[in-house]
């Protein structure tokens, strides 16, 4: 190294001054502090080295924190947009909520209203079945009348026979009695209305039928109009509150291949309706 220069070069000045033991010392020391500054040269590169890596590493390091904090601040952004977000979508849902909470009310209120509706409707044909149960007692129990409650409907079927001869519309005297107590009935079941009915069987009208009914369709409408004028004629009956229909032979109820089941066939029905 160059500071041991001069101390190399004033060892001929030296060696005329000292002994050769002494400057043989003197040169020991000299290289062992020679020997120290190289030694003392390697660990201030070395440090210096090991500052340069670890102020890369400090670089590194910050480099790596300003990014996370960069990070962490998108993040907490995003979470805040989405909190804004969720929040807003939290206030839908609870209104949605709300919403449907009372629209289940209104349901649930209606619901018991119509059931309410239908069980008074049904107690008031319940109510009128047996009423007309009981006044038409007589003429039920010789099979002359048969009433009918299903599905909150009234119905009320008389046999042909009693009503009308073979092949006639017109009403005979002991249908006018049969009809007299239907009216009577039908009058006490004033929120009604009622619907009245013809049918038959499917055997074709004779020739001289056909003059009058070309066919089965002609004949029950026939019988249930001249029903409908006499309920309106001699029982009072409101005609707003009729409607007389003919369906001949389309509308069975039973098998037209026996005798028994085209007498079935062959009826008035007195339906109670609702009022329109």
């Amino acid at each position: 190294m160059k500071r041991f220069l001069p101390l190399l070069a004033l060892a001929p000045l030296l060696g005329a001054c000292v002994s050769a033991s002494k400057f043989k010392d003197m040169q020991s020391q000299a290289q062992a502090q020679k020997q120290r500054g190289d030694a003392l040269d390697q660990q201030l590169a070395a440090a210096k080295k090991n500052a340069d890596d670890l102020a890369a590493q400090l670089k590194a390091k910050a480099d790596e924190l300003a990014a996370l904090q960069k990070s962490n601040k998108d993040l907490q952004d995003s979470l805040d947009a989405n909190k804004t977000q969720l929040s807003k979508k939290v206030s839908e849902l609870i209104k949605e909520r709300d919403e449907l909470q009372k629209k289940l009310a209104d349901a649930e209120q209606a619901r018991a209203v119509l059931e309410k509706a239908k069980q008074d409707e049904l107690d008031k044909v319940r109510k009128s079945y047996e009423d007309m149960t009981s006044g038409l007692k007589n003429e039920i129990a010789a099979g002359q009348v048969e009433i009918t409650q299903l599905k909150g409907k009234l119905t009320v079927n008389m046999v042909d026979q009693i009503l009308f001869d073979s092949g006639s519309a017109d009403v005979k005297s002991d249908g006018k009695k049969v009809l007299d107590k239907v009216g009577e009935a039908l009058n006490k079941i004033q929120d009604k209305d009622i619907r009245i009915e013809g049918h038959t069987d499917n055997k074709p009208l004779n020739a001289s039928l056909r003059e009058k009914f070309p066919s089965n369709w002609e004949l029950s409408t026939a019988r249930a109009t001249s029903v409908a004028r006499y309920l309106i004629d001699h029982a009072n009956v409101d005609p707003k509150r009729l409607v007389a229909a003919g369906y001949g032979e389309f509308r069975p109820k039973a098998t037209n291949d026996t005798a028994e089941g085209r007498a079935q066939n062959r009826r008035i029905e007195i339906v109670l309706v609702p009022r329109e």
